[in-house]
């Protein structure tokens, strides 16, 4: 091809591109053709016109580059749109790589208002320059369109060429278009999921051009429960070199968990120490059978080793140096556990798994970015699978314990086929930093195993001892989690107890909320974590209860149930929802209060104050009840049935917390009869 010819057909591509261009960007300024959502975007505070953006990838040495222009065309309906999007916001990831931005307020009267760049950055000192820029835009009214413009570029490493796409913002969008333009040396992969139109593409020997688009897309408002790609279309997409090979699980297991399980022989000064520690922490059970020996070695690492952050210089450090440290990180403590695996010759398997909220994962479509989860499986001597999930620096995890987030999700476990017994060279990463490969894996899609209401519970049962002299209530009280709710309150309080700043702003959220605990707890008298499932952790205390109880007068005390009733709700605060719940888990919360009192009491009004509402999604029960004439009981149980809730069924979650609320409105006055001072 002569160098005319190709200077003439670049330029007629450029063109078409600019022409392709114009007319979307020209569509998507002037025309919202359907009268349902162009009375959406009248009615919402502020609505985008237009919502473009460009992406380039190209190769420049010695890296691969990747150039993003953005353009957003905004409409402000009102002052509300003006107080919530009159802004200028950007990253701070942004703001490193920025190029260049541009920002136009279009006013109704016709004129332009330009923002000066150095004034935004003139607000920002050099110790702020990489802080988040949220930056009023001056003069917005009602009735004017704001049209920011901004371009950032980044370097990439190869695993790095890719991105998901996807439309949605907080308020209605009237065209959204996402291009790519690369070289064809780099393939465009791609898959749309859940309705994601297919892309418009133009291709020539010097370009490849992907558009793709969406037309009159919704405001979504998210809650922590929302999951985005479980319902909403959206697009995944990754450049590979054009001579590259199609991703398989053997590529995946030999690169992605190779990497981070493969023990490392470089250290062998320290190494011996491992085969001290596992042949002192076995003893004589060292003819016991192999799964035994594990749960004996995994026991010792529970109770003996610390977690902590990943240190650049220890990332070559063999086993038998962390445990001689005591120590171990994310990544060193899943080399231990593999192994501990391959020495006492138990079989596993490699896990790849996804967060719930994630989305599911593709097992058909094996991409960069698709879990965020690598841990172990093998089967047992009972022939049961049994999970192996490495430790983290705020939690750890017992044998068949996973974060929660992987409750009843799918995943994929990979084995290796060894057609001969595997050479101890090929077991670790050694002097040459070379990672050993396996030639063929079979791979399976699973559903990893979640607990029910019945085993995710958090148990409270309180005995309460009034004593009237003092007029003071001493207390003492079992606690019992079990399931997820085990998991996830004890990760949170590890985290609590690891990282001070973390611990100190929920000690502010507390005053700030002005909640104050009526349960004083002056001494923990007993505490037990069962090491199987599902997990019940138990503690034992004894306190004082303060101002849930009022002495009235000699011979009338008012109990303030709002006080005492305190259950983990499922949030509804919404008048509807725009996407289901996905919760990690279904649970109970039950609580129960023993109150005792000196003498015979009466309480006023009992017949009205036991509840209990049932619906497909939940239950709320709230009974009254006496043990003698001078004991009361107070029983309070919230619980959630399903992991998902339809936003179709959003009114059953909403009939539950009301019901909830009903009985902490309640006071109770009790009469104190032949009342004897203790």
């Amino acid at each position: 091809m002569n160098l005319l010819y190709l200077k003439a057909s670049i330029k007629k591509l450029y063109i078409l591109l600019a022409f392709l261009s114009v007319t979307t960007i020209s569509y998507a300024n002037d025309s919202i053709p359907n009268t349902v959502f162009n009375n959406l975007c009248k009615n919402s505070d502020a609505y985008i016109t237009q919502s473009f953006t460009d992406v380039v990838y190209y190769y420049s040495w010695p890296s691969n580059k990747r150039q993003v222009s953005i353009k957003l065309k905004m409409v402000i309906n009102n002052k509300s749109g003006v107080e919530e999007y009159g802004f200028l916001n950007l990253s701070n990831t942004i703001i490193r790589k920025l190029v260049s931005f541009d920002v136009k307020t279009l006013k109704a009267d016709g004129n332009i208002v330009e923002l000066d760049s150095n004034v935004v950055f003139a607000h920002h000192s050099t110790k702020e320059r990489s802080a988040q820029i949220n930056y009023p835009i001056p003069g917005i009214e009602p009735g004017d369109t704001i049209v920011i413009s901004y371009q950032y570029a980044e370097n990439l490493r190869s695993h790095e060429l890719m991105d998901f796409v996807d439309p949605y913002m907080y308020i209605p969008v009237a065209n959204y278009e996402y291009t790519i333009r690369t070289s064809p040396k780099l393939l465009v992969r791609y898959k749309s999921y859940n309705g994601f139109p297919e892309p418009q593409i133009v291709t020539n020997d010097t370009l490849i051009y992907c558009v793709f688009k969406m037309e009159e897309v919704n405001a979504i408002s998210e809650n922590k429960y929302t999951c985005l790609p479980c319902e909403l279309p959206y697009l995944y997409y990754s450049m590979e070199e054009s001579t590259s090979e199609t991703k398989t699980w053997k590529d995946i297991y030999n690169q992605e968990f190779n990497i981070i399980t493969q023990p490392i022989l470089i250290d062998s000064r320290k190494s011996s120490y491992y085969k001290k520690w596992k042949n002192d922490v076995n003893g004589t059970a060292k003819d016991s059978s192999k799964f035994y020996q594990f749960e004996l070695l995994h026991a010792d690492i529970l109770n003996t080793v610390e977690m902590d952050a990943i240190y650049t210089n220890e990332m070559i450090k063999s086993n038998g140096y962390f445990l001689k440290e005591q120590r171990f990180d994310p990544i060193s403590i899943r080399r231990l556990y593999r192994q501990i695996l391959e020495d006492l010759e138990i079989e596993y398997y490699a896990v790849f798994a996804k967060n719930k909220r994630a989305g599911q994962i593709d097992p058909y479509f094996i991409r960069k970015g698709e879990f965020d989860q690598i841990f172990f499986a093998y089967i047992n001597e009972n022939d049961v699978l049994n999970l192996l999930y490495p430790h983290e620096i705020d939690h750890k995890y017992l044998i068949d314990e996973i974060p929660t987030s992987l409750y009843d999700t799918e995943a994929v476990i990979v084995k290796p086929i060894k057609s001969e017994k595997i050479n101890k060279s090929d077991k670790y990463i050694g002097i040459d930093l070379e990672l050993a490969e396996v030639d063929s894996v079979k791979a399976e899609i699973i559903n990893l195993p979640g607990m029910d209401a019945n085993n995710n519970y958090s148990k409270h049962i309180v005995y309460c001892d009034v004593n009237l002299k003092e007029k003071a209530t001493t207390f003492k009280s079992k606690y019992s989690i079990s399931g997820g709710l085990s998991t996830d309150i004890r990760s949170f309080y590890n985290m609590l107890n690891k990282n001070e700043e973390i611990s100190e702003y929920y000690d502010a959220m507390a005053e700030y909320d002005d909640y104050e605990n009526p349960l004083i707890i002056d001494t923990i008298t007993n505490s037990k974590l069962k090491p199987h499932k599902p997990f019940t952790f138990s503690v034992s205390t004894e306190g004082r209860l303060e101002g849930a109880l009022s002495f009235l007068s000699d011979s009338l005390i008012s109990i303030t149930l709002s006080d005492l009733i305190q259950h983990s709700q499922i949030e509804s605060e919404e008048d509807s929802i725009d996407l289901n719940y996905y919760l990690d888990y279904s649970f109970t919360d039950y609580l129960m209060f023993k109150i005792e009192f000196p003498c015979k009491i009466e309480v006023l009004g009992y017949e009205n104050y036991n509840n209990d509402l049932k619906n497909n999604f939940g239950e709320y029960s709230f009974n009254l009840s006496f043990i003698g004439d001078n004991q009361l009981v107070l029983q309070s149980n919230y619980k959630i049935l399903k992991n998902m809730i339809p936003k179709q069924n959003y009114d059953h979650l909403k009939e539950l917390n009301a019901s909830v609320k009903e009985a902490q409105k309640m006071r109770l006055l009790i009469k104190l009869k032949d009342t004897l001072q203790n």
